[in-house]
């Protein structure tokens, strides 16, 4: 009799033996003390015969338990081997989307509070009221957004974009704010590009797309929240988004997090129960290589020959394309991956959409204190040092890891 045979009788014996099969409904004969049966078992499974014959040297019930845990646990080691062995090559065969860029983040036994972390690593204290304030409103934010329709309005934003609902209701929520805080002098929206000033004595100027992501919101997809903060002294126009004394994005998903800049660098910030933001990560740094491609404006490529041999360079190199159409998730997928490359060149027929105030500088702020580079997409520089003309200037954009960025301007530029 072949092993196969003995397990296959093995686990019918056990199958025809066991508990549930003897023991009428009610019965307790079989009940008691859960040790027992284990030790009989391991002494069973140290005594189990091999070879011709096996099958009837079982001598009860036990035994034939036994052989048959003993024959499912080898079973599953040799199936752990195989998968093992296999993975290595099925991450190659697949690309980095199979398992390589699953979360490696370990669950810490406590996480600190965003007070404690603001009172260690932000030094000025009315910045430490402005985060408190504009976390606040994204709280509101994230409730509006989980029981408000997504509908157009009946009018559109002075760039001829669908106002929808949810936008309208998250600028709201953020002019509220500005025109209530102690803190803030001046304000201005991406839905509505002028600078408004709103108290005299406050100390910061703040830009902001109130949820960047309108294409994609009906999809429910995770949309976001852009926040550039100036000092009153250098103001908006004429500085220049390496001018923000910090910038702030809150992505809304089946979790809300926001990613901010503080004193030594860029953390991450996790809505918990009760509306409590906890510190889920600190001091990110995004790694100078990467295999995630996130291309924005591919119709550009048209156009521009070296977009399109990067787009083709990406594909035939086996990146991972991970681009959802929102630039919030698109980007701090860098925050949580700690690589990654979003590209949005520039083209005559496809002229870069990104609004420099808004977006492209809130965001070069958190990528370049995070170790990651931009590039302005025009001269090769960084976005940071493009000067603030207009409330709503334009501007390309690449930015993430710093040798892809590097690879961006060689290739398009």
């Amino acid at each position: 009799m072949t092993r196969g045979t003995v397990l296959a009788a093995g686990c019918a014996t056990a199958a025809l033996l066991s508990p549930a099969f003897l023991a009428p409904s009610g019965s307790r004969a079989l009940q008691g003390s859960s040790s027992a049966p284990s030790v009989q078992l391991r002494g069973a499974v140290a005594a189990l015969p091999s070879g011709e014959g096996a099958a009837s040297a079982l001598p009860s019930s036990s035994a034939g338990v036994a052989l048959c845990l003993a024959g499912a646990a080898g079973l599953a080691a040799s199936r752990r081997r195989t998968t093992a062995s296999q993975r290595k090559a099925e991450d190659s065969a697949y690309g980095a989307s199979h398992t390589s860029f699953y979360t490696d983040a370990v669950a810490k036994d406590k996480y600190d509070t965003l007070e404690e972390v603001l009172a260690l690593k932000l030094k000025d204290e009315k910045l430490k009221g402005l985060v408190h304030e504009l976390l606040g409103a994204c709280v509101k934010i994230t409730d509006a957004l989980r029981v408000n329709l997504v509908t157009a309005m009946d009018s559109s934003n002075t760039f001829g974009d669908t106002v929808l609902t949810v936008d309208v209701i998250a600028d709201d929520l953020l002019w509220d704010l500005a025109k209530t805080s102690p803190l803030i002098c001046e304000a201005s929206s991406e839905e509505a590009p002028e600078i408004v000033k709103t108290n005299p004595d406050g100390q910061f100027v703040l830009c902001w797309d109130p949820l960047d992501g309108s294409s994609i919101v009906d999809n429910n997809w995770a949309v976001g929240t852009i926040v550039g903060v100036w000092d009153k002294s250098t103001g908006l126009l004429g500085a220049t988004g390496r001018d923000q004394v910090m910038s702030l994005v809150t992505l809304y998903g089946p979790r809300t997090t926001v990613f901010m800049t503080l004193d030594d660098g860029v953390y991450e910030f996790t809505l918990g129960a009760g509306n409590k933001w906890i510190c889920s990560r600190d001091r990110i740094q995004i790694k100078p290589d990467c295999k995630i491609f996130a291309p924005a404006n591919m119709r550009a490529a048209q156009d521009v020959k070296g977009y399109d041999e990067l787009l083709h360079y990406y594909m035939e190199n086996k990146y991972t394309l991970r681009y959802t159409g929102g630039m919030v998730p698109d980007v701090c997928q860098q925050f949580t991956k700690l690589q990654g490359i979003f590209t949005n060149p520039t083209s005559a027929k496809s002229p870069a959409k990104l609004r420099l105030a808004f977006e492209a500088a809130p965001f070069g702020r958190l990528v370049e204190m995070a170790g990651g580079k931009t590039s302005d997409g025009v001269t090769g520089g960084s976005v940071l040092d493009v000067k603030i003309t207009a409330v709503d200037q334009r501007t390309a954009l690449a930015i993430g890891s710093a040798n892809e960025v590097d690879r961006f301007n060689k290739m398009v530029l």
